[in-house]
């Protein structure tokens, strides 16, 4: 059950990075898609985010006691990828300035890379 537990982590953590950097990019390059593959591509990347979160916290929980710097950075900016990523969600049913928005995107994806 460890290896399965350990080995989690790294699967997950892949489709919402792919997911997300095809949603922005799909948003960035192309005005034809529509508003709801865009809102999918962003909720997909919201479960399958807080899954990679969860299964991180679990792989890593028996190894490291308390968690080192580099575990607590880990965490910390993959919660402020998934803020951002919940406010672009939620930015598309409201009016917010293109420039916060645009810039958002851009922090998400580097986030990410």
């Amino acid at each position: 059950m460890s290896w399965v537990i350990s080995h989690l982590h790294p699967a997950i953590i892949h489709f919402p990075i792919a997911l997300f950097l095809l949603t922005a990019t799909a948003r960035a390059f192309s005005e034809r898609v529509p508003a709801p593959l865009i809102r999918l591509g962003l909720v997909g990347s919201i479960v399958f985010g807080l899954l990679a979160l969860v299964s991180g916290l679990l792989a890593a929980q028996p190894h490291v006691i308390p968690p080192d710097l580099i575990l607590i950075w880990h965490l910390r900016l993959a919660s402020l990828w998934l803020a951002c990523v919940l406010y672009l969600y939620w930015a598309l049913d409201h009016h917010f300035p293109p420039a916060i928005t645009t810039t958002l995107w851009i922090m998400a994806s580097i986030l990410l890379v």
